[in-house]
């Protein structure tokens, strides 16, 4: 199992990059066209929104930290499955605070202090997760408005956080006997470097890191990235004013000189954005599928 060391610090690095390009990738993409479907949707539609007065930095990242951390739309929309949504989420938060005191304790108190609380607040936080996994996963497979946007693709990660939370379990329980002295001693023996010991890991920790590897590979492109990179945009983009001679309005036009490689009634190939947006074409095709 001395493989799973380089695939783990190699899982890592691999998280770290590929989330810096898309990161990247995504600041550089092209401003994007906000249109409003839905009434009530959006500051744009209330008439001179731009002489109201924005909304604040931190206004905006109070409210992404609410849908973020405390799935606020669900809560809205959807009170059901929100409750089995925020069961999950807060034990995945005492999960991720748990493995963050697992690293700090390791290093700065004795291997030999046993504070039985952390292996307790393990397990809680892995039966919460447990618990809210399994309520959100009954819930789409027998709510037809939720079983239709949930593609079969994803029952596969669900069976990943159900291996992963065995694994852990039957680690901590198992072959660490229950001991936040032994889980605190191995711990330390990752983090000092050790090369000579870390090459030969035990099989059932090493099982259990394989899992996280696959996490740390498959996180760069899951939907909760995605849900990141959104409010990344609406931190930085949205509701801005386009004022003349801003850098806005310079990409705008930019982006107006590209030409249209489509058409339609409303649509004519070989002209630019530009063109398009300064009005509808001369002659309109007569039957336009109403």
């Amino acid at each position: 199992m001395s493989s799973v060391v380089y695939i783990f610090y190699g899982s890592m690095v691999f998280f770290a990059i590929a989330v810096l390009v898309r990161l990247f990738l995504f600041v550089r993409a092209p401003i994007h066209l906000r249109w409003e479907l839905y009434r009530g949707s959006s500051v744009y539609e209330q008439s001179e929104w731009w002489t109201k007065g924005g909304v604040g930095f931190l206004e905006k990242l109070k409210t992404a930290a609410l849908d973020i951390l405390l799935l606020r739309e669900y809560f809205r929309r959807n009170r059901k499955f929100w409750y089995a949504l925020i069961i999950f989420h807060v034990g995945l938060y005492l999960l991720i605070l748990w493995h963050v005191w697992l690293f700090i304790a390791a290093l700065a108190i004795g291997v030999e202090t046993d504070p039985t609380y952390g292996v307790v607040w393990g397990h809680i936080a892995a039966a919460v997760i447990t618990i809210g996994g399994l309520s959100i996963l009954i819930l789409r497979l027998t709510d037809p408005d939720l079983r239709i946007y949930y593609p079969r693709t994803h029952y596969i990660k669900w069976l990943f956080i159900i291996a992963t939370l065995a694994g852990g379990f039957y680690a901590v329980q198992f072959f660490f006997e229950g001991s936040s002295v032994e889980l605190l001693r191995y711990v330390n023996e990752q983090l000092q470097f050790d090369f000579a010991h870390k090459l030969q890991p035990a099989v059932v920790p090493s099982l259990h890191v394989l899992f996280i590897s696959a996490w740390m590979i498959y996180m760069p492109f899951s939907h909760i990235m995605q849900i990141i990179f959104k409010y990344y945009h609406e931190l930085r983009w949205d509701h801005v004013r386009n004022t003349k001679g801003s850098g806005l309005e310079k990409r705008i036009n930019k982006l107006l000189q590209k030409r249209v490689s489509w058409a339609d009634w409303h649509i004519q190939t070989g002209k630019t954005w530009g063109e398009v947006a300064a009005g509808l074409p001369e002659e309109k095709t007569e039957s336009r599928g109403e």
